[in-house]
Formats: C-alpha cells, sequence, structure tokens
C-alpha cells in the first residue's frame, strides 16, 4: 500500500496537544489551524504521550506515508466517534424501535460515520453525542446531567450551538443560572489559557470562523464572505481565508426562531430530537462553503426518525442520506453542489419528521413509556440533588 488513508485535520489536531503539553498555549489559533473550541485537542493528549513516549513517527511538518503514531491515533479516533452510535440506539430504544429498525437505523449510521472518521473530525460525533443523551437527560428531568452534557457538546464542537435553542425550550421553572453556568464552564475552562496567554488572536479566531473556499465546496454566501486574506492551513500551506463567524451567527439566530416556533417540542422525545436535527442543518443552509463531514450531525440525528416509521418513510430516509452523503464527497467546486446537498437534507428531514398519534399503532408498553416522556416535562424538579 503506497500510503495510509487519513487525512491531515486529525494531524493537525495531534500538533496542537503537541503544543499544549509544551506549554504553547498561545500557537493554538496563533497557527489558525483551529477554528473549533479545543475539546479535541484535550481528547487527544492521550496520544500524543503515548506516541511521544513509545518514539512513534508522526506525519506533521511532512507528509509521512506510514507514520507509526497512525497505528494509535486511528483506532483511538474510532473510539472516541464510536459514543455517537450507542446514543443514537439509546434514543431509537426509547423511541420503540424493534431490534430490525435498531440494526438498520445502526447499519446506515456506521456508514454515515465513516464520513467524519475519513475527514478526520472526531469532535463532530461526540458532540451529537452529547446532544443526544442531552435529549434523554431532559425527558427524564435530569437537568443537571442536561447541562453538563450540553456543555462537553460545545467544548468539542461549536454547531452544538445550534441545537441548544430547542433544548433549553425543554427547560420550565427551573434555575437558569445554575444550567447556564454548567453549559459554559467546559469551554470557559479549555479557553481560560488561550485567551490569558493570546487574547486578540483567540478571539480573532473564533470570531471570524475562517474558512478555506480552495478546499472545499462553494456556497452562494461566499459572494457576501469577508476575505481574511492568506492564512497558514494545517501549518504548512498558505490558502485563502474567508470568515463565516457573520452567517453562523445568522444560523444560530434561525435556530433560535425555531426554537420558539416548536417550544412545544419538549413535551415529546421524537419531536424534540426531528427539531434537534432541523436546527442543525442549519450548519450547511448558512455556511460559505461545505466540507464532506458537515452533513453529518443532520443526517444522524435525522435518522432517528425512522425508528417507528413505515418502510416506505424509512427507505426514502435512508436514500436521501445516502445522496446528502455522496453529493458532499463529490470531487467538484461547484456551487450546484450546495443545491444538491441542501435537497437531499430536506427531504430526509421530511422523511423521517415524526407522524402525530404514530404512538397509538404502537405495543401497548412502548405507549406507556410515551406517556411517561410526555408527563415527566410538566412534573416537578427532580429531587436527585441536580439544583
Amino acid at each position: 500500500m503506497s500510503r495510509w488513508s487519513y487525512d491531515n485535520d486529525i494531524w493537525s489536531y495531534l500538533q496542537l496537544a503537541h503544543l499544549a503539553d509544551t506549554g504553547a498555549y498561545t500557537a493554538i489559533y496563533g497557527q489558525t489551524t483551529l477554528g473549533t473550541t479545543p475539546g479535541i485537542v484535550a481528547a487527544l493528549a492521550p496520544v500524543w504521550w503515548i506516541t511521544h513516549a513509545a518514539g512513534m513517527s508522526i506525519s506533521f511538518i511532512f507528509p509521512l506515508r506510514h507514520p507509526t503514531a497512525w497505528l494509535v491515533l486511528g483506532p483511538y479516533e474510532v473510539l472516541l466517534s464510536a459514543p455517537a452510535l450507542f446514543a443514537v440506539d439509546a434514543v431509537a430504544i426509547c423511541l420503540g424501535a424493534s431490534t430490525a429498525r435498531r440494526l438498520l437505523i445502526c447499519a446506515a449510521e456506521v456508514f454515515a460515520l465513516y464520513n467524519v472518521v475519513l475527514w478526520g473530525h472526531p469532535e463532530d460525533a461526540v458532540a451529537v453525542a452529547c446532544l443526544l443523551y442531552a435529549c434523554l437527560a431532559a425527558m427524564q428531568n435530569r437537568w443537571s446531567r442536561f447541562g453538563w452534557l450540553i456543555g462537553a457538546a460545545v467544548a468539542f464542537q461549536p454547531v452544538a450551538l445550534l441545537a441548544l435553542p430547542p433544548l433549553l425550550f425543554a427547560v420550565r421553572g427551573r434555575r437558569w443560572s445554575g444550567l447556564l453556568v454548567r453549559i459554559a464552564f467546559p469551554t470557559a475552562l479549555l479557553l481560560v489559557l488561550p485567551l490569558t496567554m493570546n487574547w486578540q488572536v483567540t478571539v480573532h479566531a473564533l470570531v471570524s470562523q475562517a474558512t478555506y473556499p480552495s478546499l472545499n465546496r462553494p456556497t452562494p454566501w461566499l459572494r457576501l464572505a469577508p476575505s481574511l486574506g492568506h492564512s497558514g492551513y494545517l501549518g504548512v500551506t498558505a490558502a485563502i481565508a474567508t470568515g463565516d463567524g457573520p452567517f453562523r451567527l445568522l444560523a444560530i439566530l434561525s435556530s433560535v426562531v425555531l426554537g420558539f416556533f416548536f417550544r412545544r417540542a419538549a413535551r415529546e422525545l421524537g419531536m424534540l430530537v426531528a427539531v434537534v436535527a432541523l436546527a442543525l442543518s442549519l450548519w450547511c443552509v448558512f455556511e460559505t462553503v461545505i466540507a464532506p463531514y458537515y452533513v453529518w450531525p443532520t443526517i444522524a440525528v435525522a435518522l432517528i426518525g425512522v425508528s417507528t416509521a413505515g418502510r416506505l418513510r424509512t427507505a426514502a430516509a435512508v436514500v436521501f442520506a445516502l445522496v446528502a452523503d455522496f453529493a458532499s464527497n463529490a470531487d467538484l467546486h461547484a456551487e450546484w453542489v450546495w443545491w444538491v446537498i441542501l435537497c437531499a437534507l430536506g427531504a430526509l428531514l421530511v422523511a423521517s419528521w415524526p407522524q402525530t398519534r404514530t404512538h397509538r399503532s404502537r405495543p401497548a408498553a412502548v405507549d406507556a413509556a410515551h406517556s411517561a416522556q410526555v408527563l415527566a416535562v410538566d412534573a416537578p424538579a427532580s429531587t436527585d440533588g441536580d439544583w
């Protein structure tokens, strides 16, 4: 084999873990290699310690065909992404999915998850897993766990902020101060050193959200994006960067509108998950460029909606998910690819959207569980010491 299959992004994260281990926190955002929150950098620290202690070869500045550190980094990346599959299955069980339907959803999720692992972004999978477990925590009135899970999701991938408004409408009559502290604490803890040591550069990187049109698929928003000039990419090459910050802020504002419009969605788990999938799709709607792994959060959450759907809707959802996945990987720097992705994701959301009164046809045990989920939202606050 001439070269092992891996993407440079995951090596960039490992390089940042190396820099953080040496105390060079100013370089985490100073190299413009990181436009997200640094949860993934902290998660890869053990990999750096092991590979460095073992003297394994790494693929940082000069790409190697067979870096021995990949024998540790590759499996670790897969394990880091795997909890998303357990989270999907946990939600499917609560929705009353049969064993055969769970296997189908799992197979589709594994195929879609390969897109994330291939491009070296396990932080997306971690964030989605935390969001799904947060949905379950909201249905169980576990508000302390809910806050920590949302905080962990944001610490790994800020796209989780798109799902925050619909989820926060599940919080009724609670103590918002404690909840917001839990949500903000993980990210604040990870950012305190970069902000202290390199405030201007760190804030600029987080606010401007640099993207690289020459390396991804353009969208119509690219014509309005501010230019950031030539920036270092992965610490090696220089590429023209554009700022995606204003459009991602627009996506968050749109998510707030969605959360208010579907504010009663928190009364039922299936609808809450569907609204979260709709909110996550705003990532693709308002991006200036589309990377292949951008479509995965929407696909992963939306496919849960077929847990109790009919065969026709299930087949349609799987087909549209495949179309969106393949279109995102099309090696074409053409704007029409974005339109194909949006149409496929929109059709997926429609096909997987929960139908009213579908729980009437379920077994009695599943219907009782559904009723318990509905009543749990309106029940008094739990006395498990959350607050």
